[in-house]
């Protein structure tokens, strides 16, 4: 489905992003085809393109052809040099960067083994991060912002900084302030579900589908509904948080306060929890993959206690929200993820589909692992290169001025996506 832009001033922003949003999803397209798939005049379009070139955001040249008459139109694509951000994801025990270009290429990847129950060795690690990557582009490319992906929810009293995400000391995201105020970028911040959701959205398996589920499998189970290109926020911003709907009446006892929540059986945590439970030391990721290769019993053993709530997640996310599709991502390895979702096939009935049909209900996430650091560095690009009108409005919404891009004056701040 394409979006259609407007002829009225005021909607400039939003069909400047139409068009490179467009150019972004189908590679290098010439003016006459934008033209006919955004509805917008030639003018406007002719106007768009020679600013987004201009910004170097976009490159023109001529089309590759063999054989034509006259010469070969002019098409656009996105220049990968056009502008870069820094993704950094927190996990506990771990903080991750990468500098990521606009076609979505990681340039350049940073990890640290920290004490994450300390706030400000986080910020320390952070910002040695962003320095370290500043030094790598010697000011050559320019810099949209950092965006950073993290466990959630938020606000949230009862749920947020509890369970086996949590970052004991941690009381509020006060740190992010502190990495705007020291590294001088405009900060954006997410859940980890969240920035993944939004990663494929741009460069993913989602890449052209405006309405999905994003199913994030870590140590906890999180999920967003993105509808739009915009992920649904919900009253308090935590919408769809999937790892939380009870799915045992007299289940295990869940940090939450809740029992037999999703994510006590799904999840990296409960995978390694049924290890402890028989005295073996939880798996890390490479013996995780070492037993996936080796047909271990005991892991495929909790495989088949776990397809089983797989399943039922499927069929409530599928009956209740109905997206094009479902998408499985996040830290766990890509061959467990995948062990999963093919042994739960068939999926059960719902408004999606029945079982035997062979058309894809559930995939996995085009960039495995890495989902959540390049979400995390997709955030302040998908909010500068979004058409969604309720992105727009937020960006709107907040004053500015430090550097130009797409001559808007835009100052550094936090804001969260």
């Amino acid at each position: 489905m394409i979006s259609r832009g407007t002829s009225q001033q005021s909607s400039a922003p939003y069909n400047r992003r139409l068009v490179l949003d467009l150019i972004r999803r189908v590679g290098e397209i010439s003016r006459k085809e934008i033209v006919h798939q955004v509805s917008l005049s030639p003018q406007t379009v002719a106007n768009i393109t020679q600013e987004l070139e201009s910004t170097g955001v976009v490159i023109s040249r001529r089309r590759r052809v063999e054989k034509s008459r006259g010469q070969p139109p002019i098409v656009f694509a996105l220049n990968p040099d056009g502008g870069t951000s820094i993704g950094i994801n927190l996990e506990p025990g771990r903080v991750s960067g990468a500098l990521v270009n606009l076609t979505g290429e990681v340039q350049s990847r940073r990890s640290v083994n920290v004490d994450t129950n300390k706030p400000e060795v986080c910020l320390d690690a952070m910002l040695a991060m962003v320095a370290a990557f500043e030094l790598e582009l010697e000011n050559q490319v320019p810099i949209w912002g950092i965006g950073v992906s993290l466990p959630g929810p938020f606000g949230a009293k009862e749920l947020s900084f509890v369970g086996p995400t949590v970052f004991d000391g941690w009381e509020d995201l006060a740190v992010l302030d502190q990495l705007h105020e020291q590294s001088g970028h405009h900060v954006c911040y997410s859940t980890d579900s969240v920035a993944g959701a939004l990663g494929e959205s741009l460069y993913g398996a989602a890449k052209n589908f405006r309405d999905f589920y994003y199913m994030h499998f870590g140590i906890g189970l999180g999920g967003v509904l993105v509808t739009g290109h915009s992920a649904y926020q919900g009253a308090s911003g935590n919408a769809t948080e999937l790892g939380h709907v009870p799915v045992s009446m007299d289940g295990k006892a869940c940090y939450c306060g809740n029992r037999g929540c999703l994510e006590r059986y799904l999840s990296l945590y409960a995978l390694g929890e049924s290890f402890e439970d028989r005295g073996i030391a939880a798996p890390d990721a490479g013996q995780l993959e070492t037993m996936l290769e080796n047909n271990d019993s005991m892991l495929d053993s909790w495989c088949r206690q776990a397809t089983g709530y797989l399943r039922q997640a499927v069929c409530f996310i599928e009956n209740t929200l109905d997206p094009e599709v479902i998408i499985i991502g996040g830290s766990a390895p890509v061959g467990l993820l995948k062990k999963l979702t093919e042994e739960a096939s068939p999926w059960f009935h719902s408004v999606r589909g029945g079982q035997g049909q062979e058309e894809q209900r559930v995939v996995l996430a085009g960039h495995g692992k890495e989902s959540s650091i390049l979400g995390a560095a997709v955030l302040p690009l998908y909010e500068m290169m979004t058409p969604s009108l309720d992105v727009l409005h937020r960006r709107e919404m907040r004053e500015s001025v430090s550097e130009t891009l797409f001559g808007q004056n835009i100052r550094p701040r936090v804001g969260r996506l």
